[in-house]
């Protein structure tokens, strides 16, 4: 077996080597592998139960570059780790994709008004990867062409087996996909919408984002094949591990972020950039106008309604804490705050949503915090805001220290490897998670790797 793995690895060794911008890597992956069962679907399904998962999913480990790209040497570093280690590894890519409408039959189940469309999270993984990672069933169902979503998505839209997705292509064509199963999120990653290279090579979805590495001999030859390849510790890669503690400064998955703090439709303006949202999402989850939150902060943005509360509970703790100074005020309010609809555009519809879109995350001191740079912000400011169900920015892929996110839940208690601002050890009274234990919630990491897929790298 892992001579095979050895030569998967050679072969798209030799296929980088001719790229040095890592682009489409799929012909190797188009055919299901050998013992796959492929049941086609001849009609729409009226209900489905979500796949259970029949196999016991092996460790795996994702590495990240900056930019939502993988460069050529951290991608040739990083294969090199995989061949030290005994492992199998695949390429893997990420979108954030316009869908137009959902149907079923003849009956449209949703449709976007005429020029918008609703963002969705996309994961692309070739089959050599998904069947020893997410099933033989799975890698079946993307064998055929269709698309696997997952059950939080779907529960979302009302989506069943059989539904037909209309998904825009990077020249603005529609092209009908359809749903082929619906999956528990833990087993996909906590992704949207699941599918293979040679799908995702219609749509215009075409560099590779992350690598994925399996099937190693030990985590500990993983590692010692890693750091003498040079790819961890390296600014600007992020290597995840299935079996991680919890990472306080996580943030939401983007069918979470819908599930918080709604979904809406979008249109791309003129500039390729930003984006105007439908009427009714912004009637419904902005304020009218800019609101300030706190008189002794007098910090003003236009934040979603659903954060409001928490918000105002943080700058309040940190104006109580004597800290109100550490937030600048007038650099805040000119150049921060929280409402920014924008598409980090790859090509035409294709790109990566910010988060800021939403309107759930703030932004304070920008000037001292800029997006790609060592944050500065105060570190006893960001525990109390991670205690007020924010995270934070300044331990994202690409550092942005003055980036608060709402997440929902306290994230104060997690006891994990920071950067910057870790969090300090948690005492009996306070500790109100058992996450706080390290290593607590590591299975969680495995259920969240592609949950972020879709949205910007850092904000």
């Amino acid at each position: 077996m892992r001579t095979g793995r050895r030569h998967l690895g050679r072969c798209l060794t030799r296929i980088a080597a001719t790229s040095l911008t890592v682009v489409v890597m799929s012909s190797g992956f188009a055919e299901a592998s050998p013992g796959v069962t492929v049941d086609s679907i001849s009609t729409a399904a009226t209900g489905s139960e979500p796949a259970q998962p029949v196999f016991s999913a092996p460790d795996m480990v994702t590495v990240n570059n900056k930019a939502n790209a993988v460069a050529a040497d951290v991608f040739n570093a990083t294969t090199a780790a995989a061949e030290a280690a005994g492992a199998a590894w695949a390429p893997g890519r990420s979108a954030s994709v316009a869908m137009d409408s959902l149907v079923r039959g003849d009956t449209v189940i949703q449709q976007a008004p005429t020029g918008f469309h609703f963002t969705m999270g996309v994961t692309v993984l070739p089959l050599a990867a998904v069947g020893p990672l997410m099933g033989k069933n799975v890698a079946g169902v993307l064998a055929q062409g269709d698309i696997v979503m997952g059950a939080l998505t779907a529960s979302l839209r009302g989506a069943n087996v059989g539904d037909v997705a209309d998904i825009e292509t990077r020249s603005g064509t529609a092209v009908p996909l359809t749903i082929g199963m619906i999956a528990p999120d833990a087993l996909i990653g906590g992704t949207e919408i699941l599918m293979a290279p040679p799908t995702a090579d219609t749509l215009g979805i075409t560099v590779v984002s992350r690598l994925v590495v399996w099937g190693f001999s030990s985590r500990a030859a993983l590692d010692q094949a890693l750091a003498t390849t040079g790819v961890e510790p390296r600014d600007g890669v992020r290597v995840r591990r299935s079996w991680d503690a919890f990472d306080p400064d996580l943030t939401l998955g983007m069918a979470e972020t819908k599930q918080a703090l709604g979904e809406f439709t979008y249109r791309l303006l003129s500039d390729g950039i930003n984006l105007t949202l439908s009427p009714d999402w912004a009637a419904t989850n902005l304020p009218a106008n800019f609101q300030e939150f706190v008189a002794a902060i007098p910090v003003r943005a236009r934040c979603n309604n659903a954060i409001h509360d928490d918000l105002v509970a943080a700058l309040t703790e940190v104006a109580q804490a004597g800290l109100g100074s550490a937030i600048d005020i007038t650099n805040t309010n000119t150049y921060g705050g929280c409402f920014g609809p924008r598409l980090n555009r790859i090509s035409g519809a294709l790109g990566f949503i910010s988060r800021h879109t939403w309107a759930q995350a703030i932004d304070m001191n920008t000037t001292q915090n800029a997006q790609g740079h060592v944050p500065r912000m105060n570190c006893d400011v960001v525990r109390i805001f991670r205690r007020h169900n924010f995270a934070w920015g300044g331990d994202f892929l690409t550092p942005d220290g003055m980036h608060f996110e709402w997440v929902g839940t306290r994230r104060d208690q997690y006891q994990y490897p920071s950067k910057y601002c870790p969090n300090l050890p948690p005492t009996g009274a306070t500790q109100t998670q058992a996450s706080a234990t390290p290593g607590a919630d590591a299975h969680m990491t495995r259920a969240t790797m592609f949950a972020g897929d879709g949205f910007s790298a850092g904000d």
